[in-house]
């Protein structure tokens, strides 16, 4: 696979290269509709056009000041990509602060709309994932170093606006049954350490 993925980075720069053949260079075309970039179109917010900006949505209206945003299929940040539902289910759900405590746990939530306002700056708007049904036996409380808690398996209907800045990292659903569905939390640094690290 190494091998495979050095050859064609080789290629790629030969055909950019202003010494490439020109026979060669006019099969360039070709080889990048078979191979296009993979760079979301929409990652970075300098890109997004006045044109892109229309009228915020009702169900938003309740949420944001803004007359008019731009609704995006996705965000990037150091490196991760968040979605919203519609895009990629699993990039849209996000352990989150809510309202920036960070004193407070995080909770799980699904992003519905990723939000580019017109001062430049971008919020997600996220269903919270509702709690586990009452009388549920948590199975997981009695590890701490795992993290993984029993919720409900659906989500709030009603949205709350979360900065991207409030935002742990991802988390992984399982369900286990039509009511009850496992929440990972899939921080790349583990608690434990950190707390090790600090004391």
């Amino acid at each position: 696979m190494v091998n495979t993925f050095a050859k064609a980075a080789k290629l790629k720069n030969w055909l950019a290269c202003p010494d490439c053949p020109e026979p060669i260079r006019e099969c360039k075309t070709i080889f990048d509709k078979a191979f296009p970039s993979t760079k979301p179109a929409d990652t970075d917010p300098d890109e997004i056009a006045t044109s892109a900006f229309v009228s915020t949505p009702s169900e938003l209206k309740h949420l944001l000041s803004d007359r008019k945003v731009a609704l995006r299929a996705r965000h990037k940040v150091d490196n991760v990509v968040y979605s919203r539902s519609s895009t990629h289910m699993g990039n849209s759900l996000v352990m989150f602060y809510p309202k920036g405590q960070w004193s407070a746990e995080p909770v799980p939530g699904s992003i519905q709309y990723v939000i580019h306002k017109q001062d430049g700056s971008v919020v997600y708007a996220v269903c919270e994932q509702l709690p586990a049904p009452q009388g549920s036996v948590d199975p997981f409380r009695h590890y701490p170093d795992f993290p993984a808690r029993i919720y409900s398996t659906g989500l709030s209907s009603k949205l709350c606006l979360v900065s991207p800045q409030w935002v742990l990292c991802h988390y992984g659903r399982w369900h286990l049954d039509d009511k009850r569905t496992v929440v990972l939390t899939l921080s790349r640094v583990c608690s434990y350490l950190t707390c090790n690290i600090i004391t």
